[in-house]
Formats: C-alpha cells, structure tokens, sequence
C-alpha cells in the first residue's frame, strides 16, 4: 500500500514494515545450531523468541512513528495554507478578498486533514495486520524449533521411550496385562527396560512387547482389555500445534 500527501510531498509505504524472510534467516541458522549444542537449548529457544519478539516491536514503533508524523506535518501545512490565505486577502484590502482567500485555504487545509487521517488509519489497520501475521510467525517457528529438538533427543536418549511407556503406564491402573507397541527402532530398548517397567506397575504382571512399522521412532501404544494408550511423543507434539492453531484461528 502505498499513499501520498501531495501537497507535503509525504509517503507511506506499508513494504517498509512487513517482516520479510531475510529477518528469519538468522533464527533459522540458530535453529540448526540448536542440535549441535544440547546444553544450550532452552537458552537458544528463550533467545529466539525474545529477538523476534524485538524486531516486532521495532517495525510497530516504526509504524506508530510515521502515522504521527504524517498528522503533525498535515496540521502544519493546513495552518500554513490557512495563514497565507488571510495574508493574501488582506493585500487585496478588500473584504470579499479576505473571505475568499480565507475560505479556500481552509478548504483545502480541511482536505490535507482529511486525508492525513485516512493514512493513520489505514496505518493502524496495519499494524493490527502485522501483529497477528508476527504472532503466526512466532507460533510456527517455535514449533519448528521443537520439533527439530525432539528429533535430536529422539535420535540420541533412549530414556525418553522410557518416559512415554512409564507415563502410558500411568494411565492404564486396573490392568494385569498389556501389550506394548514399539517401532522397530525401540524395540531392542523396550526389551531391554522390561523388568524395569513391571518392576514400577503395580498391577501389570504380564507385558508383551511388539513391534510395529507403522509406528516413527519415539512412538508408543499400549493395548489393554479396555483400550488403548497413544504415549507417542509424536501424539503429544501435534496435541501441542493443534492447540496453538486453534487459538490463531480464533483471534
């Protein structure tokens, strides 16, 4: 979008407040330097999110900045039109010169106004635009930045399928047997906590170990009498990003 006041020669253009892909491309690079450094994850996220959170509020300032000085120099125009036609109707020493004079310049001042306040709003729509399109930025980025996270532990930390099945476990009382739904890259690990996983259920006696292609790495369910327990890492991250983009929608 873009406007201009002619008679002040002023001109707003929208583009110079978008956030645009080269603004990312340096949280992109940290998000691949994430996997490299486990140790400073959750700084790097932290970091993140405050930095973007930066440059959003640098492009709004910059937006309620501009809106305002385009009032200011209308108002000042609109008083100097005003002032030049009372001086031009008083040379003419004539009472129907001072009328006219003084009536056209505020006509006109009146339109300089007019058209300023257009810009501002037009202005202020912008930015309402650009924080929701800022805060669809941040949520997409931060999930990305999860989920190469996740991959890493996933690929790194057997303890984490040991997590799951100890928190699908949890939910599954009154059950004396179950079947355990491994992929096939889990299964060895599954196998090998066993003991480990009977040793903390209390009610479990029997637990069947399978392994399931259909299942990604990190993935868990657990089949009872009464149903089923998805423990997946995978489950929980989307339950996650759905929640996130059911809250966008809704502004």
């Amino acid at each position: 979008m873009s406007r201009v006041l002619k008679s002040t020669q002023v001109i707003i253009d929208k583009s110079a407040y978008k956030l645009t892909s080269s603004d990312f491309i340096k949280h992109e690079k940290k998000i691949e330097s994430i996997s490299k450094n486990e140790k400073s994850e959750d700084r790097n996220i932290k970091d993140l999110y405050k930095e973007i959170e930066e440059i959003k509020n640098s492009k709004l300032l910059e937006a309620e900045k501009e809106a305002e000085r385009i009032i200011n120099d209308a108002y000042e125009k609109a008083k100097q039109i005003i002032q030049n036609a009372r001086e031009e109707g008083y040379e003419k020493g004539f009472e129907e010169g001072v009328r006219e004079g003084f009536e056209k310049g505020k006509k006109r001042a009146d339109e300089i106004i007019s058209e300023a306040l257009n810009i501002k709003e037009e202005v202020m729509k912008f930015k309402e635009n650009f924080i929701v399109d800022i805060e669809r930025d941040v949520v997409d980025l931060v999930i990305k930045t999860i989920e190469k996270i996740l991959n890493k532990k996933i690929k790194e930390d057997y303890d984490i399928i040991y997590g799951l099945i100890k928190a699908g476990l949890e939910k599954c009382a009154f059950t004396d047997s179950l079947v355990l739904r491994v992929s096939p890259d889990d299964y060895e690990f599954a196998l090998e906590v066993k003991d480990k996983i009977l040793a903390l259920s209390e009610n479990v006696t029997d637990i069947i170990i399978k392994q399931d292609k259909s299942l990604s790495k990190g993935s868990c369910i657990i089949d009872t009498s009464s149903g089923s327990v998805d423990s997946s890492i995978w489950t929980q991250f989307n339950q996650i990003k759905n929640t996130f983009e059911e809250i966008l929608k809704g502004e």
